[in-house]
C-alpha cells in the first residue's frame, strides 16, 4: 500500500476557518507507518508521552510482527493537521478490536493527539472516522472523567454493560503533583506532611551512611538494558509473591519494548529509566514518559530489603526535582496508592470506553460483563478488608480494656 506523503504547515496557522475533514490511512509495515513521520511533528509542542512518534512507531512495528493492522485517523482544517489517532486491530475471537498503540501492559493514556485539547470539535471528528473502522469494537483505555474527549463518546454507541455500572465502580482514582503551582521545589515539598518530609531526610541520610548512593538517570542504552532487566524481574518477582494477575509481567514483552525504545531516544537528555543505586546496583528504579508538559511515572518497583530506607520515595523525590527544574509537572497515573497519596496535590478520575462499531461487536458485551463483574468482586472484597482492618483495633482495645476491668475486680 502507498501513503501519500505531504508537507503540513505548523497548527499555529489559522485553523478557525475552514472545514474540518478527517480521513484512515491504513499501514501494513513499519515503512509505510513511518511515512507519517512528518504529520506527528506538526502537533510535536501538545504530544503526551505515549504518543509521541517513536513510541508509537516501536508499538507499531511490534503489531505489524503479530499480524496485526495499524489504522491512522487523520483530522485536518485545509492542510492543517489538528488530531492524529493511531490504533491497531487485531481479532480477539469471534470480532476485532481496535485499540491504542502501546508497549503491551494496556496502562498508557488512551485518545488522540490534538492541536487543541479543549476543542471538542476534533475529538468529534475522530471519533466520527474510527466508526468507519474496519472493526467490530473501539476500546479506549484511560480518558478522564469530564475532559473534551470523554464528552464526544457520550454521543456515540457504547457498551450496555459499561453503561450499567455506576460511574463510581467504573472510574480509578489518579494523582500528580502540579509542581508548576510552585516557584521552587522546597516551596512545594513544605506543603506535604511532615512524615514525609522529616523520612526523606533521615532515610536518605540512613541510606548513605555504609554506601555509595547514586540517584540519577541511564545515559546510555547498556545501562537502560540492565537496569531495565532488573526492573521487570524484581516486580514479576513481587507480583508472584503476593498472587497478583499481571500477565504484562510475567513475560519479557513489555520489557523488551522499553528496551527497544531506550536505543533510539536521546537518553542524555531525558530520565528515562530512572534509578537509586547503591554500590553500583540498583535498588529502585522507574520507567518514565516524558512529554512536553509532564513526566509519567509510568513503572516503577524497589527492592524490598531496603524498604526501611524508602528507596521507593527517594526515588520519587529525585524525579519531581527534575521535572519542576524543568518546568513539568509529576503525573502518578491511575490506581491508588499510599504513597501516591501522600505526594500529590492533584486528584482526578479515569474510565475506559468500549464503543461498538458493529452488530457483531456486541459480543463483546458478554468478556466485558465477566471482567467488570470480577472487578466488582475485587472491589467489594478490598472495602470488605479495609472496613475489617480498621474495626479490628476497636475491637481488640476493647477486649483489652474490659480484660483490664476483671483484673481490676
Amino acid at each position: 500500500m502507498s501513503i501519500e506523503v505531504a508537507s503540513f504547515p505548523r497548527a499555529a496557522a489559522s485553523q478557525a476557518s475552514g472545514t474540518i475533514c478527517h480521513e484512515i490511512r491504513v499501514c501494513r509495515s513499519s515503512a509505510e507507518f513511518a511515512r507519517l513521520r512528518p504529520m506527528w511533528s506538526a502537533l510535536a509542542t501538545t504530544c503526551p508521552p505515549s504518543l509521541e512518534f517513536t513510541y508509537c512507531e516501536v508499538a507499531a512495528a511490534r503489531a505489524f510482527a503479530r499480524g496485526a493492522t495499524v489504522s491512522v485517523v487523520l483530522v485536518s482544517i485545509g492542510e492543517v493537521p489538528v488530531a492524529i489517532w493511531p490504533v491497531k486491530v487485531e481479532h480477539r475471537g469471534a470480532y476485532r478490536v481496535a485499540r491504542a498503540l502501546g508497549c503491551g501492559n494496556d496502562q498508557e493514556y488512551g485518545g488522540p493527539l490534538v492541536a487543541d485539547p479543549a476543542d471538542a470539535r476534533y475529538y468529534a471528528a475522530a471519533l466520527q472516522a474510527l466508526r468507519c473502522l474496519e472493526a467490530d469494537v473501539l476500546e479506549i483505555r484511560l480518558i478522564e472523567s469530564g475532559s473534551a474527549l470523554d464528552t464526544a463518546l457520550s454521543n456515540v454507541p457504547r457498551s450496555w454493560v459499561h453503561r450499567a455500572i455506576p460511574s463510581r465502580w467504573r472510574c480509578v482514582d489518579s494523582y500528580s503533583i502540579s509542581l508548576s503551582e510552585f516557584a521552587t521545589y522546597d516551596d512545594f515539598v513544605a506543603t506535604r506532611p511532615e512524615s514525609l518530609r522529616g523520612s526523606l531526610r533521615r532515610r536518605a541520610r540512613r541510606l548513605a551512611d555504609d554506601s555509595l548512593v547514586q540517584y540519577g538517570w541511564c545515559q546510555d542504552a547498556l545501562d537502560a538494558r540492565e537496569v531495565l532487566t532488573w526492573l521487570f524481574a524484581n516486580k514479576r518477582r513481587w507480583a508472584l509473591a503476593r498472587g497478583f494477575d499481571t500477565p504484562f509481567l510475567m513475560d519479557d514483552e513489555v520489557s523488551d519494548f522499553f528496551i527497544d525504545l531506550a536505543g533510539r531516544i536521546d537518553l542524555v537528555a531525558t530520565p528515562f529509566v530512572s534509578f537509586v543505586k547503591v554500590n553500583g546496583a540498583p535498588v529502585a528504579a522507574s520507567v518514565n514518559l516524558v512529554g512536553t508538559r509532564n513526566i509519567e511515572y509510568f513503572i516503577t518497583t524497589y527492592d524490598e530489603k531496603y524498604a526501611a530506607c524508602s528507596v521507593g520515595n527517594l526515588l520519587v523525590d529525585s524525579i519531581a526535582r527534575w521535572a519542576h527544574a524543568s518546568g513539568r509537572d509529576f503525573d502518578f497515573r491511575p490506581f491508588f496508592s499510599i504513597y501516591k497519596e501522600r505526594w500529590s496535590n492533584h486528584k482526578s478520575w479515569y474510565e475506559t470506553h468500549f464503543v461498538i462499531l458493529t452488530l457483531r461487536g456486541r459480543l463483546a458485551e458478554v468478556s466485558l460483563a465477566a471482567e467488570q463483574f470480577r472487578r466488582l468482586v475485587r472491589k467489594v472484597r478490598a472495602l470488605a478488608c479495609e472496613r475489617l482492618s480498621t474495626k479490628t483495633p476497636a475491637l481488640s482495645a476493647t477486649r483489652h480494656s474490659r480484660h483490664g476491668i476483671k483484673n481490676q475486680e
